[in-house]
């Protein structure tokens, strides 16, 4: 029996032995929580900045070694899709990813990590002036015939101003200088707005969007990329023709791409082994184990833009158990999250008590945040009063049963008593948006990115759209999260980083997050140059993916 059969059973035995066995053995579906919930807007959706950087693509006619042309390229995701090309709007990761064959960012990530130009040429930051200046690509047209150029890139900037993106909040004005050329003034320096532009402001045709609505944008991203939305089934696949007018010359390669959505990973799985689909992303941790003998297995070793899972309490309600920080330490105590990965996920995930990954450079080494200690959990309760324990909800999305179940069990051998409240992505969404609110403990979704200072606000910063409203604000943070992004140089960045990691997840408790996603996609042999999983979560490179067949 192996080391990880043995956590399991443990972890069973303090809950519900027929009740886990229902969802993690019967149902073939060992999560590793890239799933549920999406990643709905942190949740932190809205992805990644746009794709990895391509390669040159010089056009082949296909011969030996070459790449070919033609073809569909099919792939799955268990999430659903409902919002593509509504990019005002926070979009879950999966809707990124669904959404790259048609749209593009002024910005992409390299194999590095660094943010390299994509439909601007350059960009020329100056702190002293509160100045960013964009230099864009021409001879980019959208896919209505319009023109990519500085008037349209303003009028999608200022859609994110007016709608209060807190991403954007720090702009002041945007100037057309001239037709390719886009200035932006901030009300104050932002260490991170040139990042944030590359991750968020995914470019769409002001014309389309204006004459035919938000609501029919959602369904029709109208972009510069190298595919043009064909049709959108809800729920059911999404397709993509290739794009003639695609601004880099000989590409794409495909002659279209398809997104498949399937809800049941066992559908998924059987219709990879079948070969109706040519890659799933986003596998739960046994399904990949079991389809790594058909396919490529590619894991995302650096935990770049994945989702992140852990647990987040209602700690800006003053009448909650967690408005006390001694009981969200409690709850943190509670969990022997080394032994509930393990048994759970193994090494599809990457375990972390703090926002991202040990090799990013905000990562604080120093801190402990809350390690198991089950006594100590005890003696916190009883110091809040509640000794004799207390009882509360348990909220996790479709998909997360299992996490949920087994962190009931760890919570229960403290004295608290949660009730699981399942709910799905939709609902999942409502209650952690900016006008939602939950009761007791909530499934959080958070992001591996290493830019504290362009995430952390999201769920955590007074004007925060995901989960914010319903968590306490210490002043000391509120003020870190403004200095973080003023940091005038990296090493005040990362000094400033890593002492909010510290407020944040060991002096307050304000989440407890248990690891971080590989974000595991298969893809068979005949699949070739997606960029799927190089280097960040929601980038890859739909036009220069090919298919050897």
């Amino acid at each position: 029996m192996s080391i990880r059969t043995r956590n399991l059973i443990r972890i069973v035995a303090m809950v519900s032995l027929a009740a886990l066995l229902v969802l993690s053995g019967c149902s073939g579906n060992r999560n590793d929580g890239a799933n549920g919930g999406g990643e709905s807007a942190d949740n932190n959706g809205d992805g990644g900045g746009g794709q990895n950087q391509g390669d040159s693509g010089t056009k082949d006619s296909g011969g030996s070694g070459g790449k070919k042309y033609g073809g569909t390229l099919k792939l799955a995701m268990n999430s659903p899709s409902a919002n593509l090309g509504n990019v005002v709007q926070s979009r879950t990761v999966q809707e990124v990813l669904m959404a790259a064959p048609a749209l593009e960012t002024l910005g992409r990530y390299d194999p590095q990590g660094n943010i390299v130009p994509w439909l601007a040429e350059s960009w020329d930051p100056d702190p002293n002036a509160l100045t960013i200046t964009y230099h864009l690509r021409t001879g980019v047209k959208f896919h209505d015939g319009t023109d990519f150029n500085a008037d349209a890139v303003k009028w999608n900037l200022e859609q994110m101003i007016s709608a209060g993106r807190s991403e954007f909040v720090d702009i002041d004005a945007v100037e057309v200088v001239d037709d390719k050329t886009v200035r932006i003034r901030l009300k104050h320096w932002n260490s991170s707005m040139v990042e944030s532009i590359a991750n968020f402001l995914w470019i769409i045709s002001p014309t389309a969007y204006e004459k035919n609505g938000k609501d029919w944008a959602a369904k029709n991203p109208v972009g510069t990329g190298p595919f043009v939305i064909e049709s959108f089934e809800q729920d059911v696949v999404i397709k993509y023709k290739k794009f003639d007018g695609y601004w880099q010359e000989g590409k794409p390669y495909l002659d279209a791409i398809e997104w498949h959505m399937i809800a049941d990973p066992l559908i998924a799985a059987a219709s990879f082994r079948n070969k109706d689909i040519d890659g799933y992303l986003g596998v739960p941790a046994d399904t990949a184990r079991d389809l790594a003998g058909i396919g490529n297995l590619v894991k995302l070793q650096s935990g770049l833009g994945a989702v992140g899972l852990g647990w987040i309490t209602d700690s800006g309600d003053p009448n909650s158990p967690f408005a006390d920080a001694r009981v969200r330490k409690a709850l943190g105590h509670a969990i022997n999250v080394e032994e509930l990965v393990n048994a759970l996920s193994g090494d599809f995930s990457i375990v972390t008590n703090q926002w991202g990954v040990s090799t990013v450079w905000s990562y604080n080494p120093q801190v402990q945040g809350t390690p198991y200690d089950p006594e100590k959990a005890k003696q916190l309760l009883a110091e809040a009063g509640y000794g004799n324990g207390l009882k509360t909800t348990l909220t996790a999305v479709q998909n997360n049963e299992q996490w949920a179940t087994a962190t009931q069990g760890y919570l229960k051998a403290v004295g608290i008593d949660a009730e699981i409240q399942i709910v799905d992505d939709a609902k999942f969404r409502e209650m952690t948006g900016n006008t939602g609110t939950w009761d007791g403990i909530m499934q959080y979704n958070f992001r591996g990115d290493a830019d504290v200072a362009l995430y952390m606000p999201r769920n955590f910063g007074v004007n925060g759209p995901l989960y914010a409203p319903n968590v306490a604000k210490p002043d000391d943070v509120q003020q870190l999260l403004e200095e973080v992004k003023r940091a005038p140089d990296q090493e005040t960045k990362t000094k400033i980083a890593h002492e909010l990691q510290r407020l944040v997840f060991e002096e307050y408790a304000l989440a407890k997050p248990l690891f971080i996603s590989t974000s595991p996609a298969v893809l068979h042999e005949e699949v070739k140059d997606t960029g799927i999983n190089e280097t960040y979560m929601t980038m890859y490179r739909p036009e220069d993916a090919w298919l050897d067949r």
